[in-house]
């Protein structure tokens, strides 16, 4: 039966873990584990609406409604349509479609 490796370590803010095994360490499959060692549970409060709204936007997270700068002349349909549309000489639309999605 192989042992398991116990290492004490800290997770930051960032909750990034980074791990140097030690050199005896059996190459191949294994399991990872995380339990943290916190004797006092942590305490989750359900935020309503209005507080998560405010913890964005003081963030920059919030997307607030967007409208275009005052004056700003709306597109007619056939600029609309021009816009939409690729030219002559484009690959088709489902060529890059595929390629964006690559193999299954």
């Amino acid at each position: 039966m192989v042992q398991a490796i116990r290492i004490q370590t800290t997770i930051g803010e960032d909750r990034r873990l980074v791990i140097d095994l030690p050199p005896d360490t059996p190459i191949g499959p294994a399991e990872l584990v995380i339990r943290p060692t916190q004797t006092e549970r942590q305490e989750t409060k359900t935020l309503t609406r209005e507080e998560a709204r405010a913890k964005l936007l003081a963030a920059g997270l919030l997307a607030t409604p967007i409208s275009a700068p005052e004056g700003t002349v709306s597109l007619s349909p056939e600029e609309l349509l021009l816009i939409g549309k690729l030219s002559s000489n484009a690959r088709p639309s489902e060529d890059l479609i595929n390629e964006d999605r690559g193999e299954y």
